[in-house]
């Protein structure tokens, strides 16, 4: 499969000519876009998604909006009709966790209806319950809740602020379909094993009994035909009454690559732009930014969600590290399955990890 590559590089070969809009990577990453052919998978008129990721407050190296306004000011030359959306996050107190959140979050980190020349619309509606079910057969998982929108939009263009991921490995396509395109019940089925649980710490203080959306908590228990995996219960306990069990390694790295697989089961319309700019540690969900950990490698586009995080992981792998990072002298934090998730996908039937990495001109 083939995966389209530009370099950072602005590779001026006069310094006298300061003056040269076409090394602007916003320039390039249009020449990739048209080289690529990934706008091919949009007709005129249809609705189309721009998934990416708004960050939360505090974080500064998420994507520009500048990169996603040209993807937004692409699909339109081809007659599609645009809008950029992300989902919720779990929980239901903090910020991220509603689209009056996400939303607030997405203006402070520079995403707004004028910088990206689009409608903002959040995927899994208000508090993230808006969803249509999928089968897969995974290991772990047997439905997925995707996002509705993005199971009713005629085609998404994902754009993805390539990082390393805490829990899943690698923040690359897969991880922006497999947990940022489903609901949060399926966010809850990706990062815990099982429901919380309220243990004998609890006080009766009725905290837990007030936020919980579904009215699932009955005597201080849990009611498990109702609960909605949203784990406000959670959130809100102050004496660590309730149990949760997060997982991860291996585990983590399947479930993501199981909802991803549920996503592209009900829409399948999919292409992928991966930013290898701004690499950091962690995920752009962090309240902070640490350094990048190795320098900026480029920005890569396909129609395969396997092979571009394939190279994406290939190209950060050969790159040199950034001294005094984070993880200067370890590519991936210990506890991840980077590999894992790669070889899982490809036995999914999302792609393949064989590529051909074709550079723009």
């Amino acid at each position: 499969m083939d995966v389209f590559y530009v370099s950072p590089r602005a590779e001026v070969t006069d310094p006298a000519k300061w003056y040269q809009p076409n090394l602007s990577l916003v320039r390039k990453l249009e020449r990739l876009i048209d080289e690529s052919g990934i706008m091919d998978i949009i007709s005129k008129g249809d609705l189309v998604a721009i998934k990416t990721h708004f960050g939360d407050k505090g974080t500064t190296r998420t994507l520009r909006s500048v990169f996603i306004r040209a993807v937004v000011d692409k699909v339109r030359e081809v007659g599609g009709r645009p809008f950029v959306t992300e989902t919720t996050g779990l929980g239901l107190t903090r910020i991220r966790s509603t689209a009056y959140g996400r939303m607030e979050v997405a203006a402070e980190n520079g995403y707004t209806h004028h910088t990206l020349n689009a409608p903002i619309i959040i995927a899994d509606g208000l508090l993230g319950f808006d969803f249509v079910e999928a089968v897969v057969e995974g290991r772990h998982l047997k439905r997925v809740k995707v996002a509705k929108a993005i199971a009713e939009c005629d085609a998404v263009i994902c754009c993805t602020h390539f990082k390393l991921h805490m829990q899943a490995g690698i923040g690359g396509s897969i991880k922006n379909v497999g947990v940022g395109c489903v609901a949060k019940p399926s966010k809850f089925d990706v990062h815990l094993s099982r429901l919380p649980e309220i243990n004998e710490k609890c006080t009766e203080c009725g905290k837990c009994v007030e936020i919980c959306p579904a009215k699932a908590i009955e005597n201080f228990k849990i009611v498990e035909e109702r609960c909605l995996k949203c784990l406000g219960c959670a959130e809100v306990c102050e004496e660590d009454a309730v149990t949760t069990h997060w997982v991860y390694g291996r585990d983590v790295a399947e479930r993501v690559v199981e909802c991803a697989r549920g996503v592209l089961n009900l829409n399948d319309n999919f292409a992928y732009i991966n930013f290898l700019l701004d690499i950091t540690p962690h995920c752009d969900c962090h309240p902070f930014s640490d350094i990048p950990i190795v320098p900026d490698l480029g920005i890569l586009a396909s129609r395969d969600i396997v092979a571009i995080d394939r190279a994406s992981v290939d190209m950060y792998m050969n790159a040199p590290a950034v001294r005094d990072s984070l993880l200067e002298n370890e590519r991936f934090w210990s506890w991840t399955d980077v590999e894992g998730m790669l070889s899982y996908a490809e036995e999914l039937g999302l792609g393949s990890q064989r590529y051909r990495l074709v550079p723009s001109v």
